[in-house]
């Protein structure tokens, strides 16, 4: 054989090795990743180049060649496009598989004597070796299509164990090697080589599939790993078949790295490969552990008293060693970013942040790694097991994202269970842990984690990560703003009064503001800033963005007014003159730090004079140096600063939460402060509304929105009606139509001349997207073009909510007197839909203050009281659960209850749904238990016994007028006896009558009945809120 050709393979084979030592460091992984590529690329051309026909000629005259060539790089590059990270396990098991059936088919054909060059009869070293690679090869192959089909949720991820399963296993095994045999010592012309490629390739495929549907869930990772390496020895063992060097080179490097991954994982979990091949304890059927039984169950009382005296938000707050553990549930609920964010909200209130990496958390090796990477968590925050498991004891609290068999205690004495002795993180051995799982169930070991159960010092929030973390965050921060008024005794001013109140403010944009496309919230912060009275100009450095002009080309497309903005030399004294500062992702371009921080990239770069304002609110995506990688010591300013992390949009959303009333100025006072009234408090109090649409409406498709608006004040005792004006719209008619389409009755509209004596009688005007058509300057305004125009009333109410986009004129480009109105006025300016959702949600939040509402039982909130203090709970599920596929919240506010001790069952009406079952088949879908379901016989006596009642839309079920209401389509139906039940929470899309057409005497129930109507999601995740 050439010696240049040994030589050639022989570099390229050590950087396929080195590529792989320099994926040992996710800094360096990428590079290595490129480097093995390139090596296997030169590999393919080399061998393109190298290799010849039995004729003499190159193969790589051989046209065929090349449509695969391009069928397969046209394939890889849909993958790389379309394959997402929390797909990527799946992806690497079929690839696996992809590689083991290559060599299967080179084995096929290296036994069968096509393409060879030599015209000598094979010997047994060949056979042997084609028929090994393609037994070897079908096994990777079926076993990594079972993997992926498994990991992708084709396939159950549970292990399966059939009928003789041992057996056929060892089998077809034995068999497998008996056809290996014959075909290698078989080297005569009549030998029936189609059988036993037939038979090599059938046996080895159902050990493939007998040994790899029998790994479960948790065992996955070693089994990828596993995988990995057989497809390598496939490929090695098919070198030898065709006598190639490279290959063999290759295919021996990747199954020797993936065999020793293997061991390594199968050490982390104190698991024998053969037990996992074979089955050993994986494969048994799942029990229940002797020394990890739920004996903590009758004292999840005493558990949830521990709970309510400690936060999860206030010991994060106050924490200076924080353990993150993640695991495959925040995997599946891609919730890597928020769990960057959380980490850096935490590491601004001064805490210390580590990850702690199990080896075998997720469903491949370094699949924490690799997610976490992809947030920009530095790799020098991930510490493997050993390095941390001493440190859990030390530290102030634990967070634990979608991790379950990893950390579970029951590992180190349970014997006889899937992970009896396997290494777990210390995390029980914290003072504190707050567990952000799916759900309480045991892992896919099927062993119960006693940290469920423990009596103090866990915080438990079931459901999606990423709504968790997200109530956690606003937990933290709520913990620290009930803080705040300690550290600011002297002016009892919040961060967000002051804002609101600022009467000089500069909004400094940056790179940040344009990578979130968030100059239209901008804007809208600055006109809501100028509704409250004060100044506003934007501050634009000269090196802002990516391109000179950069913000002035983004702000402008926000029609920002050209004269707002201010360059540095014009604007920088103005600082230290001004209210409040409003930072949207800048950082090197107003950091101090430039102006004595010799050495650094920034020194002696002139920079905004943010530092020199009295007050500063910086909201950037996390508080990182910028791409100078200097410190910003306003980061760490100790007064006068208001740090909001995370997406620009959804901070800017919290500052305009600020300064429209969400957050209420407290007026402080000498024996209590009260709190200032919301619009939506105001509404709540309201006796006759008038609703105003308008063209705005329409654009923002917020019909609907307002007509739950519009039921949710009834429910409160409103009388609500819609004045039309005639030309409100696009069209005569148009918002008739789109209130019709919402189920707003006809007899609810009003037009101009019907109603427009009624706004200075009425309590509230709501106005959604309307602006010309109630200008009152219409009357006096001569020489605009809306002067002389009928407008409606709107002015003459006592109390108007505007709703609309933003401040501007109308169309006719008349200002509003209305938007500078002193009082009676609440402006809520954005998109309609979300300002009426505000407003909704005020309206359920609010709390009268005097003592006699304070009792009142059916008060917004006593469903929070009720639930936490319920021990009989039913759920009634309907239609409504249906049409919202809320089944799944609907399952995890049960979980909830009864983690604090309830009992907690589901009461099914036969008629329920839409066909017979409906509510079943949708419960068993969410993992309800069949036993948890009660037909209406069975459980109808149980309602005046129960504590609470949750209906999930669900209505004429339940209508007590079926008993008494003659001559109604419901008379004399059998009713769920909800109206029995001393305290109940309904939540419906609306307060409408059923499809019987029926009023339901519930919705106006004096007492015990809390209404929460809109989406059933929405207030499912209310309810299930209340119980954290």
């Amino acid at each position: 054989m050439d010696t240049l050709y040994i030589i050639i393979c022989a570099v390229l084979s050590l950087l396929v090795m080195l590529g792989i030592s320099f994926m040992s460091k996710v800094p360096r992984a990428s590079f290595g990743n490129l480097l093995s590529a390139f090596a296997i690329l030169f590999g393919v051309v080399f061998t393109l180049l190298t290799t010849k026909n039995s004729d003499g000629t190159p193969i790589i005259t051989a046209w065929t060649l090349y449509p695969s060539i391009i069928i397969g790089a046209l394939i890889g590059g849909l993958f790389a496009q379309r394959v997402r990270m929390i797909q990527m396990p799946q992806l690497v098991a079929l690839l696996n598989g992809l590689g083991g059936a290559a060599s299967a088919l080179v084995g096929i054909l290296s036994v069968a004597g096509i393409g060879n060059i030599s015209s000598e009869q094979q010997g047994a070293f060949e056979l042997l070796t084609g028929y090994l690679a393609i037994g070897v090869g079908m096994i990777t192959l079926v076993g990594s299509l079972v993997a992926a089909g498994k990991l992708h949720r084709l396939l159950s991820q549970r292990p399966q164990v059939w009928a003789y399963h041992s057996m056929v296993t060892m089998l077809s095994l034995a068999v497998l090697a008996i056809f290996i045999l014959v075909g290698t010592f078989s080297g005569a012309k009549d030998t029936p080589l189609f059988w036993l490629v037939i038979g090599t390739t059938l046996f080895s495929s159902i050990f493939g599939l007998y040994f790899s549907v029998r790994v479960g869930g948790a065992d996955m990772p070693i089994t990828i790993s596993l995988l990995n390496s057989l497809s390598g020895v496939a490929g090695a063992i098919a070198g030898m078949a065709i006598n190639n060097v490279l290959l063999v080179a290759v295919g021996g490097i990747v199954g020797a790295s993936g065999l020793l991954l293997t061991q390594i994982m199968c050490r982390a979990m104190n698991r024998s490969l053969l037990s996992i091949l074979l089955g050993g304890k994986s494969s048994a059927p799942l029990k229940k552990p002797t020394s990890a039984p739920k004996t903590g169950i009758p004292s999840t009382t005493n558990t949830v008293a521990e709970k309510k005296e400690v936060s999860a938000g206030a010991v994060l707050a106050h924490a200076k060693e924080v353990i993150i553990v993640p695991g495959y549930g925040m995997a599946l609920a891609q919730a890597q970013h928020e769990v960057k964010q959380l980490a850096d909200k935490l590491r601004s209130e001064g805490a210390r942040v580590r990850f702690a990496i199990h080896p075998v958390a997720g469903r491949m090796p370094g699949h924490m790694n690799v997610l976490l990477a992809e947030a920009n968590v530095p790799y020098e925050d991930l510490y493997e097991m050993e390095a941390i498991n001493d440190d859990f004891a030390k530290c102030d609290a634990v967070v634990v994202i979608g991790a379950n068999d990893v950390l579970n205690p029951a590992a180190r004495d349970a014997e006889g269970t899937p992970i009896y002795e396997m290494p777990v993180l210390n995390v029980d051995k914290a003072p504190f842990v707050v567990i952000c799982n799916y759900d309480l169930k045991p892992g896919y070991a099927g062993v119960d984690n006693p940290l469920y159960f423990r009596k103090e010092g866990v915080a438990l929030m079931t459901g999606d990560a990423k709504e968790s973390l997200a109530q956690l965050t606003t937990l933290l921060q709520q913990a620290k703003r009930k803080e705040a008024p300690k550290t600011k005794q002297e002016t009892g001013v919040s961060d967000a009064n002051r804002l609101a109140n600022a009467k000089r403010v500069i909004i400094v944009p940056g790179y940040g503001m344009a990578l979130a496309q968030a100059q239209h919230e901008v804007k809208q912060l600055a006109d809501k800033l100028r509704s409250n009275g004060a100044e506003v100009r934007f501050a634009i450095h000269p090196v802002a963005g990516r391109m000179p002009g950069h913000m002035n080309v983004l702000l402008a497309e926000a029609n920002v007014p050209y004269e707002d903005l201010y360059e540095m030399e014009a604007i920088n004294d103005d600082f230290a003159k001004c209210d409040a500062v409003v930072v949207i992702g800048a950082n090197d371009v107003l950091n101090p730090a430039a102006r004595e921080a010799e050495g650094t990239p920034i020194y002696g770069m002139p920079v905004l004079n943010v530092d020199k304002a009295p007050f500063v609110v910086i909201c950037n995506y996390d508080l990182k140096p910028g791409y100078a990688g200097v410190d910003n010591s306003l980061y760490t300013r100790s007064e006068g600063i208001w740090l909001l992390t995370g997406d620009a949009k959804e901070s800017l959303a919290h500052l305009l939460n600020a300064v429209q009333g969400e957050w209420a100025i407290p007026h402080m006072q000498e024996e209590a402060a009260t709190t200032e009234i919301t619009p939506g408090g105001y509404l709540r109090s309201a006796k006759r509304v008038i609703v105003v649409p308008g063209y705005g409406m329409a654009l923002a498709q917020a019909q609907h929105e307002v007509k739950q608006l519009a039921d949710k004040l009834r429910s409160h005792g409103a009388d609500v009606r819609f004045a039309i004006h005639p030309v409100a719209g696009r069209m005569p008619g148009h918002m008739n139509v789109l209130l019709a389409e919402a189920n707003v009755p006809y007899e609810d509209l009003y037009e101009m001349e019907a109603i427009n004596d009624d706004f200075a009688t009425c309590d509230a005007v709501v106005v959604i997207g309307a602006n010309d058509v109630l200008n009152p300057a219409a009357r006096e305004a001569e020489g605009t073009p809306i002067y002389g125009m009928p407008v409606l009333n709107v002015d003459q109410a006592p109390y108007i909510v505007i709703c609309n986009y933003d401040l501007k004129p109308g169309y006719a480009g008349v200002e509003n007197p209305l938007y500078t109105r002193s009082e009676g006025v609440a402006l809520m300016t954005g998109d309609a839909k979300e300002s009426v959702a505000k407003l909704s949600q005020q309206i359920d939040e609010w709390k009268e203050h005097t003592p006699s509402t304070a009792k009142a039982t059916s008060s917004p909130n006593s469903f929070e009281m009720w639930m936490k203090e319920a021990k009989n709970v039913i759920i009634v599920p309907g239609y409504g659960m249906a049409l919202a596929q809320a089944q799944h919240e609907v399952k995890q506010l049960a979980d909830k209850l009864r983690n604090r001790g309830a009992d907690v069952r589901f009461a099914i009406h036969p008629v329920a749904g839409r066909m017979p079952g409906h509510m079943n088949v949708l419960l068993a879908e969410a993992n309800v238990p069949y036993e948890d379901l009660y037909e209406m016989e069975a459980i109808n006596g149980d309602f005046a016994k129960a504590d609470l009642a949750i209906v999930v839309g669900a209505n004429d079920v339940l209508n007590p007028a079926a008993r008494d209401a003659e001559g109604t389509p419901i008379y004399g139906m059998p009713v769920l006896n909800v109206d029995q039940t001393e305290h109940i929470v309904i939540c419906n899309y609306d307060l409408n009558p059923g499809y019987a057409g029926v009023e339901n005497p519930l919705y106006t129930r004096s007492e015990g009945v809390v209404l929460l109507t809109g989406d059933a999601k929405d207030s499912l995740a209310k309810l299930n809120a209340a119980l954290i």
